[in-house]
């Protein structure tokens, strides 16, 4: 067995957390006027529930979730799609180019099983994303209108496929850039082709891509190993390896309360000092910060994985405490009243439980809303 190269630094995993809180943005909410830049520096923020998307960068960024919302349908620096782990994200428009070059057919290989499940073969998969590419452009199209467009002359077998939930054979095209989405018209998603609707596009080559969008992860979820960068990425075969592979001249080994992983060498210089006093964030449904990583060991004591990681991947809104998951919330809003339940896994220093409270106005003002009662159970 070949032998590992020696750590050049060993961390704590204070350390770790203090590095990874500055690279979320959660140590000091950045101005409004780089949310786009902030929710890039992160890779995206996770939208399968828009609320919690929208949640997510106003914890990091001083704005309004109407804020992130005009930034993404009035704006367009942000563009709603498919992403990482095959989930919908919210990503800076300017990257979507990177995210979607990375993610072309060069690394995307629909399984086995996904192929039997939607009873397509591979070729009618790109057969189909393809011609969801060639119906769409900047006007914005249900999904009704858009299988009218493509499913002509194609056999119900696929029409179906194309009807099917969770994106099915929209994700594909999703992934390839050829497909985001646009306004609700009514109760109703629309679709659009992203290089009409944001006005501008690059070609990327996948290789390039996916080195890159590897560095980006690393600078913000590591130290980390390449099993962490493919769990994020979404379990494709040699996504990990070519990533670092493509970073080998530029990661350094290092141990963190012996666990072994990599950093940037560039960022290994500029770790942050722990600052005085505890550093406490309420988090929402899905965060990044707990989605990067395949262990989340490191986060809260394994007696606490279903509170936080619960069933049908369902991830829920957490209070960190200096980087560390020491409880849950939640919260109701009537009227612009906001109440808010903290479910703690141990009883709460005073002090914490009054940040925790900070937390929850600034989490209510975003919302346009006044905090009614902070119960800790």
């Amino acid at each position: 067995m070949k032998a590992q190269p020696p750590a050049v630094a060993e961390l704590g995993w204070a350390d770790v957390n203090a590095w990874r809180l500055a690279r979320h943005h959660l140590d000091e909410r950045a101005p409004k006027a780089r949310l786009g830049e902030v929710v890039g520096a992160i890779g995206a923020v996770q939208a399968q529930m828009m609320s919690a998307a929208e949640l997510q960068a106003t914890v990091r960024v001083d704005c309004t979730v109407q804020e992130v919302r005009d930034a993404l349908w009035k704006r367009k620096s942000l563009v709603k799609t498919w992403l990482m782990r095959g989930t919908l994200h919210l990503t800076r428009a300017a990257d979507l180019p990177l995210y979607t070059a990375a993610m072309s057919r060069r690394w995307i290989k629909p399984s086995l099983a996904w192929l039997r499940y939607f009873e397509v073969t591979e070729a009618e998969v790109w057969g189909l994303a393809e011609a969801i590419g060639k119906a769409l452009d900047s006007t914005p199209r249900t999904r009704e209108e858009l299988i009218a467009i493509v499913a002509q002359d194609k056999p119900e077998r696929l029409r179906e496929a194309l009807r099917s939930g969770w994106g099915g054979m929209l994700k594909p095209a999703a992934r390839n850039g050829w497909l985001c989405f646009g306004p609700n018209r009514g109760q109703s998603v629309t679709f659009v082709s992203p290089r009409s609707w944001l006005g501008s596009w690059r070609e990327i080559d996948p290789d390039e891509a996916l080195v890159e969008v590897a560095r980006r992860y690393v600078r913000a979820y590591g130290p980390a190993n390449k099993h962490d960068f493919a769990y994020w990425w979404g379990h494709w075969t040699g996504v990990g390896a070519a990533g670092w592979a493509g970073l080998r001249d530029e990661l350094v080994p290092v141990k963190v309360e012996g666990w072994r992983a990599h950093m940037l060498a560039a960022d290994l210089k500029h770790l942050p000092p722990r600052r005085p006093g505890t550093a406490v964030q309420l988090l929402p449904n899905f965060d990044p910060y707990l989605m990067g990583h395949s262990n989340r060991d490191h986060l809260f004591e394994a007696i606490h994985r279903n509170k936080v990681s619960r069933t049908a991947g369902w991830i829920s809104p957490v209070v960190l405490v200096d980087g560390r998951v020491v409880a849950v919330w939640s919260y109701t809003l009537s009227k612009q009243r906001m109440r808010v339940e903290i479910t703690p896994f141990e009883t709460l220093r005073p002090k914490v439980a009054k940040q925790a409270g900070v937390r929850v106005e600034a989490i209510a003002a975003s919302l346009g809303a006044k905090v009614e009662r902070v119960s800790i159970a």
